[in-house]
């Protein structure tokens, strides 16, 4: 029996200032396998999708707003017998709004249902179906949800980080057992019917629903200049855990964890995310560099190392600025008392101490007041350029 629940996806935005938004999602489920797989298997996929007519994809579509808009997040479910939610994993909303059935509401059969919630502090969270979840999740509901500041510019947060370019991964990982018509195309009931699934052993190992080759794909592999901060923003969803490993480098800077920013930056060449967990990352590169990016892919129960995926990296020329420009930013008086100055005016000041907590950011000036800090060392990135200063 064919299966439907669509998902309408609309949600203007205007940078620099939050507003009413109103995104209406339909869904679908495949009646016979349609997505192909990177070796040309066909499988079959239960997800969200902008369109009926168009085949689902994995991951569902990104859902963008701005800090402090005020969302009303519709649910159309056309599923004809199963029901669905929407789980928003990660975010600050009331029970009533989170999508786990019990707590909340189910959206049967030809219904639609409204989440509402006021998008929360900037980051990265994830969204997925909460009915028979195992399942559902597995089968392809799920996607992306990114909360940016209303400032208007590329920013991880009100007086954050500065970037130029982001990338969002997510890894997951398909068992073809589990996507057979016979599981994946029949109706549940979860409050009468227990679901007996197969094992899980995956077959395939996903960043983005895409892997081995496909990953060159340009919205997958990293191509910057010199000297470019790039943000990452990376979410698992899959049943195995992931530990990325980076190249040297590329200096990579752990800063926020589930949507919220770390108390201490984590400068690291590896990093863990275990299901459900959601980071950002900051890279950049002085020079140029082709390397990689790899994902291992970690069976929880054995603590085995299953699979490897690797992300091309590709760091060209410089930034779109002369390569002396970060010459000509001195600092002075270096130690000082009070203020510091520098000769040029920079665009991004950030200051930490030695354990790379920080403690400062300051936007386009030539000097920064550090009357309140006390004696001792600590270090200064001027757009890029990072130096060692002391407090007298």
């Amino acid at each position: 029996m064919k299966k439907l629940f669509y998902i309408l996806f609309f949600a203007a935005s205007l940078n620099g200032m939050a507003q009413d938004q109103t995104t209406f999602i339909f869904s679908k489920m495949d009646i016979e396998a349609q997505h192909v797989l990177w070796d040309n298997t066909p499988t079959m996929l239960m997800g969200f999708t902008t369109t009926m007519s168009g085949s689902i994809d994995i991951p569902g579509p990104t859902l963008n707003y701005f800090e402090g808009d005020s969302v009303e997040l519709k649910l159309r479910n056309m599923s004809q017998g199963a029901s669905h939610t929407i789980h928003l994993h990660g975010l600050d909303v009331n029970q009533q709004n989170d999508g786990v059935p019990h707590l909340s509401f189910e959206v049967g059969h030809n219904e639609t249902n409204s989440y509402f919630f006021e998008a929360p502090h900037p980051g990265t969270y994830l969204y997925h179906c909460h009915v028979t979840s195992a399942l559902h999740v597995q089968a392809g509901m799920y996607g992306l949800l990114i909360v940016k500041p209303n400032t208007g510019i590329n920013e991880t947060w009100d007086g954050g980080f500065l970037y130029d370019s982001e990338y969002a991964w997510m890894t997951s990982e398909i068992d073809l057992a589990w996507h057979e018509d016979s599981i994946i195309n029949r109706p549940h009931d979860t409050t009468t019917v227990e679901v007996l699934l197969p094992d899980y052993n995956p077959d395939y190992f996903l960043v983005n629903g895409r892997s081995e080759q496909e990953l060159n794909n340009e919205n997958i592999a990293v191509s910057a200049a010199a000297n470019e901060v790039i943000l990452l923003r990376l979410a698992n969803i899959g049943y195995y855990g992931n530990t990325y490993y980076f190249p040297m480098h590329l200096n990579a800077r752990i800063i926020s964890s589930d949507g919220r920013p770390l108390p201490f930056i984590e400068f690291s060449d590896s990093l863990n995310i275990m299901p459900g967990e959601r980071y950002q990352v900051l890279l950049q590169s002085t020079n140029e560099l082709e390397a990689v990016i790899r994902v291992n892919y970690m069976n929880l129960n054995t603590q085995t190392v299953e699979n490897t995926q690797e992300i091309a990296v590709l760091i060209s020329g410089y930034f779109s600025v002369p390569e002396n420009k970060y010459e000509a930013i001195n600092i002075y008086p270096n130690p000082s008392l009070d203020r510091l100055h520098f000769t040029t005016e920079a665009s991004k000041i950030e200051l930490y101490d030695l354990n790379g907590r920080l403690l400062k950011t300051k936007v386009n000036s030539n000097f920064i007041d550090i009357t309140d800090l006390e004696k001792g060392s600590y270090l200064i990135n001027l757009d890029g350029q990072t130096k060692k200063i002391i407090k007298k």
